[in-house]
């Protein structure tokens, strides 16, 4: 036996349950700073291809799409054909901001018996993939290349393969007996019946062989061709519900972002049923606050509290009112009204956690600042995980993408056809009467947030995150510590990172924090959980930041992923 495959084995037999990656003290942000343009991406590879890409000619959204379908071969534990997603797109010719819905959708056959326990890793977790019709959407109606130029380098990737790194392997490690599970899925990740290990090359010959074709012929070979005959007989071989009308019917959807005025700059983030909504609630909240800048999380346990009950407030209105627009109607403008927020925040207490049970928060009444419904607040919900990954992009020309995509969880069901692993989008459902309730040709509410900045009209960041749950925590903490704080680009990055959500009894904190802080929090009535100093649980966030005293882009990765940031 070969000693690497001998240290593999043993790290097997040794794994925990859950395996969760320590990353050094000394971790910082990868950085770029560039003049032109700048790619960030959660693999260095893919965000060099998306550099190439604009090199050729494309713009931003060329870019974005050839670094995407990339990361979904570098980084298929986290994306990939089999998922979805969502794309924010500013053109800046014309001052415009589009939203790209690109996420997964359940079948016309929708399993409204569908149990998370027992069906979660099989093909009955799979909903419809967006992936490719989003990405190649995008190309068709705002690149600039061919559809074969911008597929080009992840064909090349796919097929001569790629370096295994250690928090790739890790996460192999982690969810081997997922993989394990399907022999299809084992033979993409095992050589020499083990799991590939961290410095091996690990190619993927039957999707480099399956974007070829979709380069060729276009989505209607992955929707209508030969791949979907072939998964469909798959995925009902294997007791799936998933249709060939069900692949032919899906398509990517254009919506208009969610915004709002904050301070002196404008958000624009994910409508409904992603989550930029409660992103943007969150912060409307937040702004009530009025804290000083001196008064920063990372040494005020008070700012931290008031952040926590913003977050919770938001969150029991997300897991309220939000869905799939088509089905039911979402009080977005009440979410984002100012003077709800104002209502939200009252009653909010500096020092004092209010709500023991974080589950007691009420819901507001958004529709009495637009219209009239009624529901009731959830009670059992799932937990996100720290899956998902994003790409920003800005072009020499000022166009720019947030984009961030999705098998759901790490790996998504386990289950794969013809090289691509497919999501586990079902398990995203609420299986009692909600707005994301399971149902026929749904898309399931997610926590995915690509979000924008301007001020005056001119671009200022370009954000977004993968971590499930975690996502709308982490973005608004950035952006209050480079909107509110003064943080420099690096330092709202590397910074650490708290997350509180009303489905958690606990405040869930990075280790450096200071002890004081909390203590002080514990004596808030908080029940602390410490996680390593730069954790994945809290994301990896990848971020463009304009520096209008350099006239530069600060491209930074964050360090608690893989990742890169170039430009030029």
């Amino acid at each position: 036996m070969k000693i690497k495959h001998l240290k593999h084995l043993i790290c097997w037999l040794l794994l925990p349950q859950t395996v969760v990656l320590v990353q050094a003290q000394e971790a910082i942000s990868k950085i770029d700073t560039a003049a032109s343009a700048m790619v960030v991406a959660a693999h260095p590879t893919a965000s060099q291809v998306g550099v190439e890409i604009l090199r050729q000619g494309g713009n931003a959204v060329d870019a974005a799409v050839a670094t995407a379908f990339v990361v979904g071969v570098v980084e298929p534990h986290a994306s990939g054909l089999g998922g979805g997603g969502g794309m924010l797109v500013y053109l800046k010719n014309n001052n415009e901001f589009h939203y790209l819905d690109y996420y997964m959708q359940t079948s016309e056959n929708a399993d409204t018996a569908y149990n998370r326990d027992q069906d979660l890793y099989s093909p009955r977790s799979v909903c419809i993939p967006g992936t490719v019709s989003g990405l190649i959407t995008a190309v068709q109606k705002y690149g600039r290349l061919p559809l074969s130029t911008v597929m080009a380098p992840a064909i090349r990737t796919a097929r001569q393969g790629f370096v295994v790194s250690e928090k790739f392997y890790t996460n192999i490690l982690d969810k081997l007996e997922v993989i394990s599970k399907f022999p299809e899925t084992q033979k993409l990740f095992f050589k020499n019946d083990f799991p590939v290990a961290e410095g091996d090359t690990l190619n993927n010959l039957a999707l480099a062989t399956l974007l070829e074709k979709i380069a060729e012929n276009g989505a209607s070979y992955f929707y209508k061709g030969d791949f979907a005959q072939h998964a469909v007989k798959d995925i009902q071989a294997a007791g799936g519900y998933i249709t060939l009308d069900d692949f032919a019917s899906y398509q990517a959807i254009e919506r208009d972002p969610a915004s709002i005025d904050y301070h002196n700059f404008h958000l624009y983030s994910a409508p409904p049923p992603q989550s930029g909504v409660t992103l943007l609630e969150l912060l409307n909240i937040f702004e009530n606050a009025d804290v000083p800048a001196q008064k920063r999380f990372i040494d005020d346990a008070e700012t931290v509290n008031l952040f926590c009950e913003s977050i919770k407030r938001a969150d029991s209105d997300r897991f309220q009112f939000l869905g799939d627009p088509r089905h039911f109607n979402i009080p977005v403008s009440g979410l984002l009204n100012e003077n709800y927020a104002r209502t939200r925040f009252s009653g909010i207490e500096p020092q004092k956690r209010q709500y023991p049970d974080s589950m007691n928060i009420p819901a507001g009444d958004p529709w009495s600042f637009s219209q009239n419904s009624d529901s009731e607040i959830p009670q059992n919900m799932p937990e996100d995980g720290p899956h998902t990954t994003h790409i920003s992009v800005v072009d020499s020309e000022g166009n720019a993408v947030s984009l961030t995509q999705t098998l759901g969880l790490f790996f998504g069901s386990g289950f794969s056809s013809q090289g691509v692993v497919f999501n586990s989008a079902m398990n995203i459902f609420y299986q009692y009467p909600s707005p994301n309730r399971i149902g026929p040709r749904r898309r399931p509410l997610t926590t995915i947030s690509p979000t924008m900045i301007t001020r005056n009209d001119s671009l200022s960041v370009v954000i977004g995150t993968p971590g499930g749950g975690q996502i709308f925590n982490v973005l608004g903490q950035i952006i209050v510590r480079l909107l509110d704080f003064g943080y420099s680009p690096q330092a709202a990055m590397d910074s650490p990172r708290f997350s509180a959500r009303i489905n958690s009894r606990y405040l869930s904190m990075e280790n450096r924090f200071p002890v004081e802080v909390k203590d002080q929090l514990q004596n808030m009535g908080y029940h602390v959980r410490t996680y390593n100093d730069y954790d994945n649980f809290f994301g990896g966030v990848q971020m463009i930041v304009f520096d209008r005293a350099t006239n530069q882009y600060i491209g930074v990765s964050d360090p608690r992923r893989d990742g890169g940031a170039s430009g030029y």
